[in-house]
């Protein structure tokens, strides 16, 4: 175990959620070669770039890692980079002004700046310039003169998803971002990092400069792989029982899916709680039961984000089921984001503990109308049901009677009380609200002698009818709609207005009592 001072454990994840650069900074190789080749290396000039990915998942950090250490100068020794948050600037004229001012800091700290008179001057008009058009020009004037001198302006923006209200006031403000990187007399390298893709942020902000995402190359930034993951372990040598860290690595995976900040966050309780290796099972209960707190606080993050943008309903979609709006083109492009993860034909989450979290999300969703209402309605209808004829401990009484439910029911049981571990009372209590349509049916057919009078018809009728249900909604739940004909998709929607009608005539039966000899509801 590493130690610091007296009796002070080395944490090195300590600063989790701040800019990891140098040697602190792993991974990422491919990406760090795209952006050197695209912006430090080419002598025409920086091609502009944006760093695309979802919070925390280590934009600002590869920006910052690739482009405004000693090592960028070491490739072109004349580099002047500028990093500006865009989150914290108030309008485009101080981004603008602020801009010029770092880099004549800069010039006046290099060892080999020439500052003139000349130079002096348009570093003037500058400061002096009375609106944007005058700003603009001065701007221009005085990165023309670096760019004939031999220097590379390089201008990083980070958090420019702001862009969408920073410069939403100030039309033409990215048509002027677009001139300081495509005009060859200046031509500055222009990198941004944001959420959002380039062409959401415009659209938002200023629809009419649909010019501007088009001299971009996108880099997106996903969760880290395995040999990520395994080098981020080893930055803690208390963790690390030789050169063997595969437990960790995998637990990681399972927990956090590869992400960055979620991983560091479990590595940075497990170091502050003194954990060493091997990692115990009670010191990883432990730090994943401290993080729980700061995880969902990073899913609700995400939760919002999405749902601003539009992106959450074509997420529930893809990943839950059933595929209404969604179409192919959303799903590839929440693969590319690194929201979904391909599995076969399927997709799956990025980590199994935020499609649990989604499963919350989905299940309070409005969306899917139909079947949303056909499985919380039969829900509803089973669970008052056996309550009323088998007791409170129904699920119990069930399986006693007809144990060939009892797998299933297990299933459901361990899928509650894993969510209730994870997400407490946001959870469901509710064993029901995680079967499937094929369950559903099971159980009423199991106990047709309560259900029958409900549902009418025999059970042939109503097996064919689940059956439908089953086929189509599973490939609806993992994009694979292409295996459904329109006629399944006509008789699923047929399906579920029969059973919303039946719930409906239900209900305007309740003033009649439950049958005491059967327990079933209504006279039928």
């Amino acid at each position: 175990m590493s130690v610091v001072g007296t009796g002070t454990i080395d944490n090195p994840f300590a600063t989790v959620g701040h800019i990891v650069h140098g040697d602190a900074h792993v991974g990422r190789l491919n990406l760090i070669t795209v952006l050197r080749q695209r912006v430090l290396l080419p002598e025409s000039g920086a091609g502009a770039t944006a760093i695309v990915g979802p919070p925390r998942i280590g934009k600002s950090s590869l920006a910052y890692h690739v482009f405004m250490r000693s090592d960028a100068k070491a490739l072109q020794p004349r580099l002047l980079p500028v990093w500006i948050n865009l989150r914290i600037q108030p309008n485009a004229e101080r981004l603008f002004r602020k801009f010029v001012a770092e880099l004549w800091s800069q010039l006046q700290d290099h060892p080999d700046a020439d500052i003139d008179e000349p130079l002096g001057r348009r570093h003037d008009r500058v400061r002096v310039a009375q609106d944007g058009i005058e700003l603009q020009d001065a701007v221009q004037d005085f990165l023309k003169i670096l760019r004939r001198r031999g220097w590379r302006v390089l201008l990083i923006l980070d958090e420019f998803d702001a862009a969408r209200e920073v410069f939403k006031p100030f039309p033409g403000t990215f048509q002027a971002l677009r001139e300081l990187a495509y005009n060859p007399e200046w031509s500055i390298g222009l990198v941004t990092t944001s959420r959002r893709e380039l062409r959401d942020i415009v659209n938002r902000a200023d629809p009419v400069e649909s010019t501007f995402p088009g001299i971009f190359r996108q880099v997106q930034v996903t969760c880290f792989d395995e040999a990520e993951l395994s080098a981020l372990t080893r930055r803690a040598s208390c963790l690390m029982a030789g050169a063997d860290d595969t437990s960790l690595v995998e637990r990681l995976v399972e927990l956090t899916g590869g992400h960055p900040y979620l991983a560091s966050m479990a590595l940075e309780r497990l170091c502050g709680q003194g954990a060493s290796a091997p990692v115990s099972d009670a010191e990883w209960v432990a730090a994943v039961t401290a993080c729980r707190v700061d995880f969902h606080r990073y899913y609700r993050d995400l939760e919002d984000l999405l749902r601003a943008d539009g992106r959450l309903q074509a997420l529930l979609e893809v990943l839950l089921g059933p595929q209404i709006t969604v179409t192919s083109d959303d799903a590839e492009r929440l693969l590319h984001q690194g929201l979904i993860r391909a599995a076969g034909e399927t997709f799956q989450p990025f980590s199994r503990q935020f499609g649990e979290y989604l499963m919350l999300v989905g299940r309070h969703s409005d969306h899917w109308q139909s079947w949303i209402e056909v499985e919380s309605g039969l829900r509803e209808l089973l669970e008052t049901t056996l309550s009323r004829a088998l007791g409170a401990d129904w699920p119990a009484e069930l399986c006693r009677v007809r144990p060939k439910l009892a797998d299933m029911l297990s299933r459901c049981a361990q899928m509650r009380d894993r969510e209730q571990h994870t997400f407490g009372q946001r959870a469901s209590t509710r064993l029901l609200d995680f079967t499937y349509p094929r369950d559903l049916y099971d159980i009423v057919a199991a106990r047709w002698d309560l259900f029958g009078s409900v549902f009418g018809h025999d059970k042939r009728y109503w097996n064919d009818r689940f059956e439908l249900l089953a086929k189509v909604r599973n490939p609806m739940a993992h994009n694979r709609m292409l295996m459904v004909t329109p006629t399944e998709r006509n008789l699923f929607q047929s399906y579920c207005m029969e059973i919303l009608d039946m719930l409906t005539a239900l209900e305007n039966r309740t003033a009649e009592p439950v049958d005491p000899a059967s327990g079933s509801v209504g006279t039928g």
